[in-house]
């Protein structure tokens, strides 16, 4: 009899605890399956969380920021773009706090005027992700930032950035 009892509450306790809502506030979701690298705070450099590797478990259910918002220091949620800037460490770089959809500043995604391929109104929202860019006029070749003419396939100067 007792283990009969102990086996409802059981039964009862879990399927009330699976079942109980967060009381999320305005402009966050409840995750009921977190990971271990979701970061929703705005970042504090261009690396904040990206050396996480994530292990594939759920966290405990909890609220996070709805999509393209980020948490502001003093908790609550706030437009990714709003986020305060961070440092940018190489030369030529600025920070941008949601870069224009271009696949990347690298030399190679340029085209033949220096601008990014993708152009126009993309018909799909993309995640605002704060980045250091390179400068308008400045492409990426070996992690830094040089100008446009010495991208390789577009180059001016006769050897690449010693």
């Amino acid at each position: 009899m007792t283990r009969k009892v102990l086996v409802i509450l059981f039964v009862i306790f879990f399927t009330i605890h699976n079942t109980v809502q967060l009381q999320c506030p305005p402009g966050e979701d409840e995750d009921n399956c977190p990971t271990d690298c979701y970061r929703d705070r705005c970042p504090t450099s261009e690396k904040d969380g990206r050396d996480c590797v994530n292990s594939g478990q759920c966290g405990t259910p909890k609220c996070k920021c709805r999509f393209n918002m980020k948490r502001a220091m003093n908790g609550t949620c706030i437009d990714t773009r709003d986020c305060p800037p961070f440092e940018c460490d190489r030369p030529n770089e600025e920070y941008v706090a949601c870069p224009p959809y271009c696949p990347t500043d690298d030399c190679r995604q340029s085209t033949a005027d220096g601008k990014c391929p993708i152009f126009g109104q993309i018909l799909m929202v993309v995640e605002c992700t704060p980045a250091c860019r390179c400068i308008e006029g400045y492409w990426r070749m070996d992690g830094l930032c040089v100008p446009f003419d010495v991208c390789p396939q577009h180059s001016t100067v006769p050897n690449r950035l010693e």
